[in-house]
């Protein structure tokens, strides 16, 4: 589900958002009624359950705990497994081995929704964040984590309902944010030219 400060009061709420500062990770993660693998198999599996141990990434530190796991017999590749899907104790789980809480994944929705935030600056920010809480366990890097973040983005309910309620879906005025085409009109002098246009000296 989306953020609160992102959503509007006729949002479907999906599920009921616990407050903050989340508790630590259950000690096991189980399957659960929603389990998965990959290539969609689920529920159909009778296949005996496994427990194997995972790491959860929060905002302020990991957490190492266990999580209960199926062989998934629909998949060609002998190492997946069918896992929880833990969004009804706001988790996401990445692969069955990286889980991230949403408190995280939203941390980074807030961040680059208010400035520009490479993934790779807010991984080195939590990765101090980790340092200075003392954890024990580093922060994942910037390539597995925008690969979490994206498929939580996958995940939530966006679509159709960027709209005003007022003006619809085709309102008669629409005012962008110009910084990065325009210049600061504390800026502007007999000079200043666009950074398009075409000199003598252009390469």
């Amino acid at each position: 589900m989306a953020p609160s400060w992102v959503c509007l009061e006729t949002d479907t709420k999906l599920y009921h958002k616990k407050p903050r500062p989340l508790p630590p990770p259950p000690l096991l993660i189980e399957l659960g009624e929603h389990m998965q693998c990959i290539c969609g198999s689920g529920l159909e599996n009778s296949e005996p359950m496994v427990i194997k141990s995972c790491t959860v990434y929060g905002l302020s530190g990991a957490h190492v705990t266990e999580i209960q796991l199926r062989k998934c017999n629909n998949c060609l590749c002998s190492d997946q497994f069918i896992g929880p899907n833990c969004r009804d104790i706001e988790i996401l789980n990445l692969n069955n081995h990286y889980l991230f809480t949403h408190e995280l994944l939203e941390c980074y929705t807030l961040a680059y929704t208010i400035s520009p935030t490479p993934f790779v600056a807010f991984v080195l920010e939590v990765s101090h964040g980790y340092t200075d809480n003392g954890t024990g366990i580093p922060f994942i890097n910037d390539f597995i984590f925008r690969a979490a973040w994206f498929t939580y983005a996958d995940l939530l309910c966006l679509e159709n309902d960027m709209q005003c309620h007022i003006c619809g879906l085709a309102p008669d005025n629409v005012i962008f944010d110009g910084v990065s085409i325009s210049f600061s009109h504390k800026q502007l002098c007999s000079s200043i030219k666009p950074p398009t246009a075409i000199s003598p000296h252009s390469e």
